[in-house]
């Protein structure tokens, strides 16, 4: 197995599948626990930042990631890149980046509180203009919307669309 023996950190917008040596330096966004009856097991699925980036892990290879916490900055070492394709897809990067049986994290001493959210507007949704291979939000679900209103803001008309949402909460 090939192990990152530089300390050269790439950006995720240059990580491709031709390797497994990258090192990268991300700021987890969310996570959640996502069964597969296709591999019969459990897996954990990330949103990683410093662009955005959809990262997988295999049940077989948990204790790679138990440093990847919500809001930290990490830095991950070996992984696979591959294409990212499907339905439902949570960013709409390039690639997807899987955890290896070699994969290492570590701690990083990056401070950025950037959010790196990229939200859709409501024309977009309302409309269908939307690829429905993406999803238009990972954290949670709405459970009520509202009338579309009309209403004043700094003395111009503005559209409002009121929604109600479900906010889901993960824990170990």
């Amino acid at each position: 197995m090939s192990m990152v023996t530089s300390d050269r950190v790439s950006l995720l917008n240059n990580v491709k599948p031709c390797k497994t040596t990258w090192r990268v330096e991300v700021k987890v966004l969310h996570s959640w626990t996502q069964h597969s009856n296709y591999t019969g097991g459990d897996s954990v699925q990330f949103i990683l930042a410093d662009k955005t980036i959809h990262c997988t892990c295999k049940r077989l290879f948990l204790a790679h990631v138990k440093k990847l916490q919500i809001g930290a900055w990490r830095f991950i070492e070996n992984f696979a890149v591959t294409p990212a394709g499907g339905k439902y897809r949570p960013t709409s990067h390039e690639y997807m980046m899987s955890i290896l049986s070699n994969s290492n994290v570590t701690e990083s001493s990056l401070k950025n509180d950037e959010i790196f959210l990229s939200l859709t507007t409501f024309p977009e949704i309302t409309n269908g203009s939307l690829d429905s291979n993406f999803l238009i939000d990972v954290i949670g679900q709405p459970i009520d919307i509202g009338d579309m209103q009309v209403v004043a803001v700094q003395n111009k008309e503005t559209t409002k669309l009121s929604f109600y949402k479900y906010v889901l909460h993960f824990t170990e």
